[in-house]
């Protein structure tokens, strides 16, 4: 259920049901709080969202793992708290992962900040990430602002590695039949 708020953006619901919980005696493990962590992350809820991360493991004893990590840069970011989540990714006690990574400059990208897009861009490919989702933000993010010379030469650094974009897809069901479709088709 407190997924299900959180997905949904019932953050403050998912929290007063957490609170419920811990009231009933019972103790959230690390999926829950990764569900309690994703919905402040989609409420915009960050004071409640580092609250809770640093609970992990002061209050409920338990390490947090690289998607408590993700949460909290994906909830930074969304927040355009571009400086601390890239500090927060620093103080790691962890190696970061591509994932997280990828949650930053996925922020950069939503918040138009080139300079640290292209730092965690680097980083990326530095991880050797056999994605193209780095590539495609980076490049998406040089064309809107006009820098049609940097686009183009991230598009043949993606091209050379051999990544391409996953078409985008959707699907409906007509008279119990499933019709898919790939962007660009009519």
């Amino acid at each position: 259920m407190i997924s299900g708020y959180g997905m949904h953006g019932c953050g403050k619901e998912a929290l007063e049901l957490c609170e419920q919980m811990l009231l009933s005696g019972l103790r959230p493990d690390r999926v829950t709080l990764l569900c309690i962590l994703s919905a402040c992350s989609h409420a915009g809820l960050v004071d409640e969202g580092q609250k809770h991360f640093k609970n992990i493991s002061q209050f409920y004893h338990i390490t947090p793992e690289m998607d408590h990590y993700v949460c909290i840069v994906d909830l930074l970011g969304h927040a355009g708290c571009l400086h601390e989540a890239e500090d927060f990714i620093d103080r790691m006690p962890i190696k970061p992962d591509v994932t997280v990574w990828e949650s930053l400059l996925g922020a950069c990208r939503m918040h138009h900040d080139i300079e640290r897009g292209e730092r965690v861009a680097k980083h990326l490919f530095e991880l050797g990430s056999k994605n193209a989702s780095p590539y495609v933000l980076l490049s998406n993010m040089y064309a809107a602002a006009g820098k049609g010379g940097d686009t183009e030469n991230v598009r043949r650094r993606m091209k050379y590695a051999r990544l391409r974009k996953t078409p985008g897809s959707s699907w409906i069901e007509v008279n119990q039949q499933v019709h898919v479709f790939v962007i660009g088709e009519t």
